[in-house]
């Protein structure tokens, strides 16, 4: 990894995915909501998605990505994985998967590669943003790039 590259450009560098990072003016020293990061970048919060790893009650591990502006619908993913129930991972079990911190988590680049699946309301955008893998690192990138790095699937979540 290049000096000061997260795993996530170090991913996109190395696979040749298409995408752009820009950093974000927000306080490196404390957790930055989805929403605060979408103010403090005028990025509109329905543009701007969170990275949230999941827990079906069988113990399997997943990806959600959803906007900013919206909740998780667990309902609707434990149905599309099969689940009875998911819940978010333990913080603890998250950071030891993926490699990122709570708040910096990125989609790609990530430890240990994790079913993922994207809300359907990015289809309605060119490009979203999600996490670049730092506090205050967003990437740039198209819906159809990120499911093709991903290996993920669009459906509506949120």
């Amino acid at each position: 990894m290049a000096k000061g590259e997260t795993a996530a450009q170090r991913f996109l560098r190395l696979n040749r995915f298409r995408g752009t990072f820009c950093e974000v003016p927000v306080a490196k020293d404390r957790k930055t909501s989805a929403l605060e990061m979408a103010k403090a970048s005028g990025i509109d919060p329905a543009r701007l998605f969170k990275t949230l790893v999941v827990e079906t009650d069988d113990g399997r591990l997943a990806v959600a990505i959803v906007p900013a502006s919206r909740d998780l619908d667990r309902k609707a993913l434990a149905r599309e994985m099969g689940a009875k129930r998911i819940d978010l991972a333990a913080k603890d079990k998250a950071i030891k998967t993926t490699g990122y911190q709570m708040g910096a988590c990125s989609p790609l680049g990530q430890k240990k590669k994790l079913p993922t699946w994207l809300d359907a309301s990015a289809e309605g955008f060119e490009t979203i943003y999600v996490s670049g893998g730092a506090f205050g690192l967003e990437l740039e990138i198209s819906p159809a790039e990120l499911l093709r790095a991903t290996e993920g699937r669009s459906t509506t979540i949120a």
